[in-house]
């Protein structure tokens, strides 16, 4: 009765401070000491790593804050989360105006972000794309993801837009196409053009009466840009010498990209930045000149 036998709370003086009531009394040091210990148990905190950062810009230890602020951002980029690496590092960047890696870092993860936004919407356009869902065997999203990460860096994916991405690849027919397998003739006039996701393709012409190799594509190149967009005829004559996986883009396709296209201009341009069949052409010219 009366109480008799119950335990007394403890005064606010006796109980143990939290790391949040040491950074409000501004107990900096002691706050320090329990972050680090709170991070020897559990590294990857990153809720404790950014309050550890903004311990030590009270303390006024701007290297080692920028250091944390870095872990951070770079342990959120590795994630996925992008725009909050990109807040957490320009708050680093207030700190250190005159360092010159923290931009580099920044736009590192701008890139970063756009590229993941082309893949959401290049993958997206290929699923919707009958040729590709036929033929990607078993786990369509694995195989799918797997083709994304065999062009991730041609310069298509680097170039484009993401919404111009994900129609172009909901267009393109996928090939397998097997060593020997000739893609178009010297002088033929068939309106396609190809982007070379994996194995090998040659280009070959006669010089002299004997064939002969004048350029090899693979991984990200295009071939066909002046058939398909200038209605030329093929400058020579183009095999597959390694077994490859190919996307083709016919009259039909190109229109549909066409459709709505914000800046056409630009997208054909893309298409013919690299070029291949004029380079083919004037080493063809060359060797016949010689």
């Amino acid at each position: 009765m009366f109480g008799r036998g119950r335990k007394r709370q403890p005064d606010s003086d006796e109980r143990e401070l939290t790391i949040e009531d040491l950074i409000t009394l501004e107990r900096y040091e002691e706050a320090e000491e329990k972050l680090k210990t709170r991070l020897k148990i559990v590294p990857k905190d990153l809720h404790a790593h950014l309050r550890l950062a903004e311990v030590h810009v009270a303390l006024k230890n701007v290297h080692k804050a920028l250091d944390e602020y870095i872990f951070v951002a770079d342990s959120q980029a590795d994630d996925g989360f992008f725009d909050k690496a990109i807040a957490v590092l320009s708050k680093a960047a207030k700190l250190a105006p005159g360092d010159e890696m923290l931009p580099k870092r920044l736009e590192k993860y701008k890139r970063m972000k756009q590229l993941e936004k082309r893949r959401q919407l290049a993958v997206e356009g290929l699923l919707s794309n009958t040729s590709t869902r036929k033929q990607a065997a078993g786990n369509q999203k694995l195989e799918i993801e797997l083709l994304w990460n065999k062009i991730a860096k041609s310069h298509l994916v680097e170039k484009l837009s993401a919404e111009n991405l994900k129609k172009l690849f909901s267009v393109m027919k996928m090939v397998h196409a097997r060593t020997g397998k000739v893609l178009a003739e010297s002088g033929s006039q068939v309106p396609v053009m190809y982007l070379v996701v994996d194995g090998v393709v040659e280009a070959y012409a006669e010089v002299n009466r004997r064939q002969v190799a004048i350029r090899s594509f693979s991984t990200g190149d295009l071939i066909g840009d002046s058939a398909l967009l200038e209605r030329k005829a093929w400058p020579a004559q183009y095999k597959v010498t390694d077994a490859a996986t190919l996307f083709q883009l016919d009259r039909q396709g190109l229109e549909d990209v066409m459709v709505g296209n914000e800046d056409p201009i630009a997208f054909l341009s893309v298409l013919r930045l690299q070029a291949n069949d004029r380079d083919v052409a004037v080493s063809i010219q060359r060797l016949h000149a010689t």
